[in-house]
C-alpha cells in the first residue's frame, strides 16, 4: 500500500509540476473579463412512473399483482466563481407513493384516520420486509411493505478548482461518470427503465491534459484546448469508503486509482468519419487492515462511433483477498472464518447499426457468479452497478425481489449473533446483472426527423439469459443454511426454493416514447417475461410475469 501511494504521489506531483505558470494565464484568458462574475445554475428533474408488476412471485400466491406509483425531484445546484466551482445533488420525495398511505396510529401514519377525509398526502415508500405476526425465518413470508420515507436525499456536495496544473475536485461526488459495469452516476442514460441509485464516493481527486502538457513545453504558442471532448487525461484520487471509529486507524478502509483516458471528439483517420471516441482504464486498490483487504481492479472502457456503426465496451478484472466476507458468512455457517482469494471478471458488448430511421443493436453481458457460498472458498461473483439496466423485469424486479426476502432471512439468523461483518446484505442483488450470461438483440425505430422538436420512437428487445456458474443460480443464504457438510452441489437451491437450473428464461421487451425538446418525455414500457428452469420452485413450478410502466419526465 505505501509503495503504491509513493509511487501515485510521485506521479502526482510530476504532473503537477509539468505544466508551467503559463497555463494559468491562458486559463484566465479563457474565462475573459467576466472571470470575477459569479453565476448560479439550477437544473432540475421531476419523474412520476406507475409502475405493474404481475406477479412477483413466480411460484407462490402472495404477492401476485403489484401496483404504485411514486415520484422523485431531482435538483442540481452549480455556484461559479472563476477559478472556483461548487456544486450540489439531492434527491426529493424519492421514491415516495402518491396518496397518504400506511396503517393509521402505527408507523408509517397517514395524516388522517379516514382516507375519504385526507386532504394531504404523507410521505411513504415500500420496500420488502415482515408483516408483525409472520414467521421472520420463512422467505415467503416476507412481501411489499410501507415504511416512512426520507424527504431529502443528498447525493453530491464537491468543489473544484481550477489549478496551474489542472483540476482539484475535492467532496462527495460521482464515484464515476455516465454508465460503466462497476459503478453509475444515477442519471437518465439507460435505454430500458430508469435511475434509483448514484455511486458516490467522498474523494480528493486531481487530474490533468498529458498532452497539454507536452505542447507547452515543446511547442511556442501553443493555444491551450481546454475542451473535456479531446486529449489525454490522466488523474489521482483517493477515496474515503470508511473510518470506523476515529481512535483507531486499523478499521479504515480506502481506496486510490489511477484513471488514464484518451478521447477525440472527431477524427479522420484513413479517410473515415470517427466520432466520439474514448479508450480508458483505471488502476484501483482498495484496503483495510482489519480484515486483511487487499483489492485490485482494472475497469477498461472502449467506445466511439465510425459512420454509422457504434460500439460501446466494457470491462473489469478483480483480483486480491479478504477476511470481511468470510467472517460474516462464518458465523452464518459455523465455520471458522479464513482469508479468502477474491477473482471476478465481467464484460458488456454493445453494437449499433444506425440504417436510416432504424438501429438495429446487439448486446452481450457476462457476470461471473459464485455456485458455492462456502466462507472458505474463494469469492468469484461480480455484480454490475445498480442502474446498469439489463432489461426491465427478470434481473430489475424478479431476481432483485426474491433475493432481498433471502437477505431478509440472513439478517434474521445474524442479529442474535456477534458478526463482525454483515456480506450477506450484498447478497441482495438489488436489480443488479450477476451470475449471466446474456444476449440481448434490440431495434429501435424513430418515427419522425432528427431535426423535429417533437420524437418519437418504439423499442424492441429479447433477452435471453443463462447463469455464468456451472452450478447454476445459487441463493447463498438458504443454500448455507442448508449446508450439511458434504458437497455444496446437493444442498444448493435457487432464489426460488429450487434446483439452480441452468436458464434464467427469455424476457421481451417494449418501449415507445414521446418527447419534445428533450424537455418533456412521455414512456411507455412493457415486459413479458417466460420463466426457465432457475426460477422454478422445489416443485418445478414457475408462471410467466408481466411488467408494465407509464412515465412522466419533466427536466428544466
Amino acid at each position: 500500500m505505501r509503495s503504491l501511494w509513493r509511487v501515485a504521489s510521485a506521479l502526482a506531483l510530476i504532473l503537477w509540476m509539468g505544466l508551467p505558470a503559463q497555463v494559468l494565464a491562458q486559463d484566465v484568458k479563457a474565462d475573459g473579463d467576466a472571470q470575477d462574475d459569479k453565476t448560479i445554475e439550477l437544473d432540475a428533474e421531476y419523474r412520476v412512473r406507475t409502475v405493474r408488476v404481475d406477479p412477483y412471485e413466480l411460484s407462490g400466491t402472495d404477492v401476485l399483482d403489484s401496483t404504485w406509483t411514486e415520484q422523485r425531484l431531482r435538483l442540481d445546484l452549480t455556484m461559479k466563481h472563476s477559478p472556483v466551482t461548487l456544486r450540489v445533488q439531492a434527491d426529493v420525495l424519492d421514491g415516495v407513493l402518491f396518496g397518504d398511505n400506511g396503517v393509521f396510529g402505527q408507523d408509517p401514519s397517514p395524516n388522517f384516520g379516514v382516507s375519504l377525509a385526507a386532504k394531504r398526502p404523507n410521505n411513504t415508500r415500500w420496500e420488502v420486509g415482515l408483516p408483525a405476526g409472520n414467521d421472520p425465518l420463512d422467505p415467503d413470508a416476507y412481501v411489499p411493505v410501507l415504511r416512512s420515507a426520507d424527504i431529502i436525499q443528498l447525493n453530491h456536495a464537491y468543489a473544484d478548482a481550477t489549478l496551474p496544473g489542472g483540476l482539484l475536485r475535492v467532496g462527495r461526488q460521482p464515484m464515476a461518470y455516465g454508465a460503466s459495469i462497476a459503478t453509475h452516476e444515477g442519471t437518465r442514460i439507460n435505454r430500458w427503465g430508469v435511475s434509483f441509485f448514484n455511486d458516490t464516493v467522498d474523494r480528493v481527486l486531481f487530474a490533468t491534459k498529458l498532452d497539454q502538457a507536452y505542447y507547452i513545453l515543446t511547442k511556442d504558442n501553443h493555444t491551450l484546448d481546454l475542451s473535456l471532448d479531446n486529449g489525454i487525461f490522466v488523474g489521482f484520487f483517493y477515496d474515503w469508503y470508511r473510518q470506523g471509529d476515529v481512535q483507531f486507524s486499523g478499521d479504515n478502509l480506502r481506496q486510490i486509482g489511477l484513471p488514464i483516458q484518451f478521447k477525440a471528439q472527431e477524427a479522420d483517420w484513413f479517410g473515415l468519419d470517427w466520432r466520439n471516441l474514448e479508450f480508458g482504464f483505471v488502476l484501483v486498490n482498495i484496503q483495510n487492515e482489519r480484515f486483511n483487504t487487499n483489492v485490485n481492479s482494472i475497469p477498461v472502457t472502449f467506445r466511439g462511433q465510425v459512420e454509422d456503426f457504434s460500439w460501446n465496451f466494457l470491462s473489469i478484472i478483480v483480483d486480491g483477498e479478504s477476511r470481511e466476507i468470510s467472517e460474516g458468512f462464518a458465523v452464518l455457517t459455523g465455520r471458522e472464518p479464513v482469508q479468502q482469494d477474491i477473482e471476478a471478471m465481467g464484460f458488456y458488448g454493445e453494437m449499433n447499426y444506425q440504417v436510416g430511421p432504424v438501429q438495429l443493436s446487439l448486446i452481450g453481458a457476462f457476470a461471473e457468479g459464485d455456485d458455492d457460498p462456502r466462507p472458505d472458498t474463494p469469492v468469484t461473483s461480480l455484480n454490475f452497478a445498480r442502474d446498469f439496466n439489463i432489461g426491465l423485469l427478470l434481473f430489475e424486479q424478479i431476481l432483485a425481489f426474491e433475493s432481498a426476502r433471502s437477505v431478509a432471512v440472513g439478517i434474521e439468523n445474524l442479529s442474535s449473533l456477534d458478526a463482525a461483518s454483515f456480506p450477506i446484505t450484498e447478497v441482495s442483488t438489488e436489480s443488479r446483472f450477476t451470475n449471466a450470461v446474456a444476449l440481448f438483440p434490440q431495434a429501435k425505430i424513430d418515427f419522425l426527423p432528427p431535426e423535429s422538436n417533437h420524437k418519437l420512437h418504439l423499442r424492441l428487445g429479447v433477452l435471453f439469459a443463462w447463469p455464468e456458474a456451472d452450478g447454476g443460480v445459487v441463493d447463498p443464504i438458504l443454500t448455507s443454511l442448508n449446508e450439511d457438510g458434504n458437497e455444496i452441489a446437493d444442498d444448493a437451491v435457487n432464489w426460488h426454493g429450487g434446483d439452480p437450473g441452468g436458464y434464467y428464461g427469455t424476457e421481451y421487451d417494449l418501449q415507445i416514447e414521446w418527447s419534445i425538446k428533450n424537455r418533456f418525455f412521455w414512456t411507455v414500457e412493457g415486459a413479458y417475461l417466460d420463466p426457465g428452469s432457475s426460477l422454478q420452485d422445489a416443485n418445478g413450478d414457475a408462471v410467466p410475469a408481466f411488467f408494465f410502466e407509464n412515465r412522466f419526465t419533466y427536466v428544466f
